[in-house]
Order: C-alpha cells, then structure tokens, then sequence
C-alpha cells in the first residue's frame, strides 16, 4: 500500500473515529448533554484551560491545513463559539498561515516527487489548470469557496510560478473572507442575538454548505478544460499525463 492510500485511509479512520466518539458522546452521556442545551457553560469550561485554549485552536487549525482530516470550517465556528468574533478570526487566521505556509514549503522543495504520494493526479492537474487560467485568482477563490481542499490548494499553488510571500498575501485574504463568515457564524452560537451580522453569517454558511455539497459540479463550471478530463475511457488517463507533464 502506497503512502497516498496509507493518507487517505488514515483520513477515513480518524473521521469514522471522530463520529463515532461525537455520537456516543451526545447520546449516552449526560454531562455532554448538559453541555449542549448549555453552551454558555461549555464555552466557560474551555476558556478556564487559560492559554492552553488558544493554543489547542491554532494547533488544530494548522494541523487542519496541512492535512485534511475533517472540514476546516468546523474548527474555525467552534473558534468563533469559544473566543468570539475578533479573537476566534485571529486565532483560526494564525493556525491556517502556519499551516499553508509549511506545506507549500514543502511542495516548494519536493515538488511532484512527492506530490503523488499524498493527493490524486486528476486533482492536482484540475487545479493546476485553474491556475493557469485565474493565476493568483485561482488561489483567492479556491480558499473563499471549498472547491478544493486546503492542504491540496497550498501544496499544489507550491507546483505553480506563485511565489512565498504573495501565495501567503493571496491565501491569508481568502482565509479572512470565509473566516469571518464561520467566526461570526459560530459567536452567534451562544449569544443568540437577532442581529443581522447573525442573520447573514448564517445564510452564508449556509451557502458554503451547498458549495462542498456540489463542489464537483461548481469545479467544473470553474475549470473549463475539466469537461475533457471527465470523458470516459483510456482518454482520462493520456489527458491527465499529458497535462501533469506540463507542471
């Protein structure tokens, strides 16, 4: 078993994990019960970790962007719930630089030796070609809509002519976009306060929501060139060599 299938199975294992532990946990015990009819209370529970709170968030962000192991956008709502609006954007914004930064160096360094390893060919020339069509736009709406995931975004952008400083400018404004969204998203979660901020948060979760839902058809509404690479048979694989040459 190659290290990509090694990758994608860990992924699977640790979500199945994840769901498993969160529905036990929801349904038989009582204290996590308590908790979840009592947000107020749970959000106190964590801030009394003191600095270890935010640590724990930055740390999950950044693993989150290196590898992704469940949507991103669930860390940064429950940064949003913990902290609030201003230090939940900080703290998620912090760990996502970190973590985009560390594998497009990598991507940077190792490049398509290992690039194959970790993420699927057609994937990675989807994107590929994405950029050559949007250049550092590519990179904006890629972070703005999860079309593509994190890690798959920072490591291949690290394939393209895009530079460190200006993938970090492109990627971090993406970031800021849809963060503020989830953070205020996830703040409303325990004040309840019918404001429109609250309102809109909502409505524009709500639509990232459809976006991961039909994220292959919006991917291909995005990448013209996709339409040839989706046609069945041997055709597939020689398009995809042929475009994976060019990277």
């Amino acid at each position: 078993m190659n290290i990509k299938k090694r990758a994608y199975k860990l992924k699977f294992l640790l979500l199945a994990a994840i769901i498993i532990l969160l529905y036990y946990s929801a349904t038989q015990s009582t204290t996590i019960q308590n908790y979840i009819n009592n947000p107020i209370e749970l959000k106190d529970l964590i801030l009394g970790y003191g600095i270890l709170a935010p640590i724990i968030i930055i740390l999950l962000q950044t693993i989150q962007s290196i590898i992704s192991i469940f949507p991103s956008q669930i860390t940064t709502i429950v940064s949003g719930f913990i902290f609030g609006p201003v230090l939940g954007l900080s703290y998620s914004l912090i760990g996502a630089f970190i973590g985009s930064a560390i594998i497009f160096i990598i991507s940077k360094h190792y490049g398509k030796r290992i690039a194959l390893r970790f993420f699927d060919k057609k994937d990675i020339v989807h994107f590929n070609m994405f950029f050559r069509q949007k250049n550092k736009w590519a990179l904006f709406i890629a972070r703005i809509t999860p079309i593509f995931p994190n890690d798959l975004v920072s490591f291949t952008a690290g394939l393209t002519t895009i530079r460190f400083w200006p993938f970090c400018l492109v990627s971090t404004l993406g970031f800021i976009i849809q963060m503020v969204i989830l953070v205020y998203f996830g703040a409303g979660i325990v004040s309840g306060k019918p404001n429109f901020l609250l309102y809109f948060s909502r409505l524009l979760v709500g639509l990232l929501l459809m976006v991961v839902l039909f994220k292959h058809q919006i991917k291909k509404m995005l990448i013209k060139d996709v339409h040839k690479l989706e046609k069945e048979g041997t055709i597939i694989e020689k398009e995809i060599e042929k475009e994976f040459k060019k990277i």
